[in-house]
């Protein structure tokens, strides 16, 4: 061991926690027999100065890399996110008798869940709790999610710890799957003539057909493949309903640019205040500590940040300069498993819709996206120290190999162009013959090499003739070549030779955000839908597959529903990776999708093969036993039993445009039901809410 643990102040530390309460109920003592076991080991526990020399060749195999990687590596020794160190990995292993601790109940017992052991936290961190039970007044009813966001929000940070965030994260995932689970066993096939007596006898319920959607209830968890397929279909009821949206906009977190956040941490953790320009000037390595140490600041600030950003993106007189923002749609990624990125889509009122067979479209939406979008090197209203965020360097997460040869995925550099441009790939009567294409790919290849090689030095002073000089081509002969690997309308933003390296950015978001941003605007409905569902989905589809390999495997055997999904949450438990932020996130009940409008599904399958939800028994004792009304009543049930001054209302809308309120309110809008229930006009924005409907052919 390298001095990480001193036996004398362990042994200290565990007389006290002996003789508190907590632990003498455990009946857990100190045990002498180890020191007469482990007294004769030969072992150190102590390693001498002189043997913690580690061998020099070693280091010099594990720095080994390729030459290649190397040269394509132009980032600085600054890790790219200073906060991705630690992430809870569940990995399944099929042999795991070597790694880590692992504790048997002994012979006779029982293991006891975490869920059920109501001392379990306090037990497992002593450091936190220090053998004292949590002590909650005895009229209070908090949930076990409610505690764990009072103690993350609490100005004691102990509980804010990376192993007691992936614990308690654990623990509230196991939770939500055990009320999936027993949610899921209450749906059923509507089956008719079905009395309560018979929905209270186990053996009847038993034999009933149950739903046996093996993904769907693990909707329940933000992280789950089955989560994000719903907001999938989410998103496509926006735009079928709303329209092609306008912009793509991503939006990065940058801590260690955020003087503010700094001062935060700085009073959260050592209670110390400094000034703005003393977080400015702090080290980098100190400022990583900082955030480190603190994720749970770090998520809260974030979130601050993103919500008044957005308050001031949908002013009227906004950063999008006149066109208000009407809807967005809003999705936070973590990136290497680490701090959280936004991606949106936003609709923007009065926006130029791109048809390239009209000409006055094509120009409107050029002048519209010059308005908004910018790749200057040297802005206006910024300081030029931010464009140095904007600025690309290659790295190993933006490699790929094309044809042998390494690449850039994002396309860096970029093609320099004289003015904003919306190039369309060839059509039939344009043609290239085959010889014309590959003299133009020979080309272009030794274009990139020069852009690569030009766009290295950002201080180069080339105007955009000088680079058409520089690689012997003309302005036709250059839009040519572009515009042959295209496979759809694509826009090529006016940039200098010195900004090839530039994302885009919107400068007054750019001034507010002071972090990496790009936005981009949409040509392409489709194309854009397919992206962003793609996008959506892309860092689950790995878990999609292993759960659908786990359900493949099931099926050949006799399991029962309830064996199934507990079969395949177990899977999703064990096989998934989460960094520390993004439990924060889960922990508490940040959104992880928002959107500005709800989205009602309307169940149009045949009666027969609808799934309903029985009653709870609490519910169903106190009906009559040959009573048939067992199932809860759905959307589609209650448009049936809709007032009579409701008639002419069709289903679509009264699924889009009411909510049904099962509380009395003074509202003057309400109209009652036969089910006392009420029946509320939606006030809340005058938006109607996006319908998704069963398609037969699914």
């Amino acid at each position: 061991m390298y001095e990480t643990i001193r036996p004398k102040v362990v042994h200290t530390a565990v007389k006290y926690l002996v003789e508190q309460e907590l632990y003498k109920g455990e009946g857990i003592i100190i045990s002498d027999d180890w020191l007469n076991e482990y007294s004769n080991e030969r072992e150190n526990f102590i390693i001498k100065d002189e043997n913690k020399n580690i061998d020099a060749n070693e280091i010099m195999k594990e720095s080994e890399f390729d030459d290649n990687d190397a040269n394509w590596n132009e980032s600085d020794d600054k890790p790219i996110d200073p906060v991705a160190t630690e992430t809870l990995l569940n990995d399944e292993i099929e042999d795991q008798n070597d790694i880590g601790i692992k504790f048997a109940p002994a012979e006779n017992n029982r293991p006891i869940s975490i869920l059920m052991y109501m001392k379990v936290d306090e037990l497992t961190f002593p450091k936190i709790y220090c053998g004292k039970q949590r002590k909650i007044k005895e009229n209070v009813k908090l949930t076990y999610a409610k505690i764990a966001k009072s103690e993350l929000r609490m100005f004691d940070r102990r509980c804010g710890r990376i192993s007691k965030l992936f614990f308690t994260y654990k623990k509230l995932q196991t939770r939500k799957f055990s009320d999936a689970i027993s949610i899921t066993l209450r749906k059923t096939k509507n089956t008719k003539n079905v009395t309560v007596a018979q929905i209270l006898n186990r053996d009847y319920v038993n034999g009933l057909i149950h739903n046996d959607d093996a993904f769907t209830f693990l909707r329940c968890d933000r992280s789950s493949p089955a989560f994000w397929e719903l907001k999938k279909k989410e998103l496509m009821a926006m735009n079928r309903q709303l329209g092609c949206a306008t912009i793509f906009l991503t939006l990065s977190a940058a801590e260690t640019k955020w003087s503010e956040l700094i001062v935060i941490l700085a009073k959260v953790l050592g209670n110390k205040v400094i000034t703005l320009e003393e977080a400015e000037n702090m080290s980098y390595e100190k400022k990583c500590d900082l955030i480190r140490k603190d994720p749970v600041t770090c998520v809260r600030y974030f979130e601050h940040r993103i919500k008044c950003l957005w308050e001031i993106l949908s002013a009227p007189s906004g950063p999008f300069q006149g066109y208000e923002l009407e809807d967005k749609y809003v999705r936070i990624e973590f990136q290497a498993r680490g701090s959280p990125h936004v991606h949106a889509l936003i609709w923007l009122k009065n926006a130029p819709k791109y048809d390239k067979n009209k000409p006055e479209s094509i120009k409107e939406c050029i002048e519209f996206i010059d308005k908004l979008i910018s790749v200057s090197s040297k802005p206006t209203q910024f300081s030029e120290e931010l464009i140095s965020l904007q600025r690309h360097k290659h790295s190993h997460t933006c490699k790929k190999y094309v044809n042998g040869c390494i690449k850039c995925r994002f396309g860096i550099p970029y093609f320099p162009m004289r003015e904003t441009m919306i190039l369309e790939p060839f059509s039939n009567d344009e043609k290239l013959t085959k010889k014309e294409r590959e003299e133009i790919s020979k080309t272009k290849e030794n274009v990139m090499k020069e852009l690569e090689k030009i766009s290295k030095d950002i201080d180069n002073s080339l105007t955009f003739d000088e680079f058409l000089v520089h690689i012997y081509m003309n302005e036709k002969e250059y839009i040519k070549m572009i515009r042959a690997d295209l496979k759809k309308a694509k826009v090529f933003l006016k940039r200098a030779p010195n900004e090839m390296r530039i994302n885009a950015y919107n400068p007054q978001i750019m001034s507010l955000h002071r972090a990496n941003m790009d936005i981009q605007f949409i040509l392409d409905p489709y194309a854009c839908l397919k992206y962003c569902v793609e996008y959506i989905n892309k860092s689950e589809n790995g878990m999609s597959k292993l759960l659908r390999e786990a359900l493949n495997e099931l099926k050949k055997g006799n399991n029962t529903v309830r064996e199934r999904l507990r079969v395949i949450a177990n899977k999703f438990l064990n096989s998934s990776e989460i960094s520390a932020q993004e439990a924060i996130y889960h922990i508490l009940s940040i959104p992880l999708s928002i959107s500005s409008r709800s989205t009602v599904f309307i169940n149009t399958n045949r009666p027969e093969n609808r799934i309903s939800m029985l009653k709870s028994d609490e519910i169903l004792q106190k009906l009559e036993p040959d009573s048939k009304d067992v199932f809860v009543e759905g959307l589609i049930e209650m448009y049936v039993n809709r007032p009579d001054e409701m008639k002419n209302v069709c289903l679509a809308d009264f699924a889009s445009m009411y909510n049904i309120s099962k509380k009395k309110t003074d509202n003057d809008r309400i109209i009652e039901n036969s089910d006392d229930e009420g029946i509320i006009e939606n006030e809340s924005d005058n938006k109607t809410a996006p319908m998704k409907m069963k398609n037969e052919s699914s």
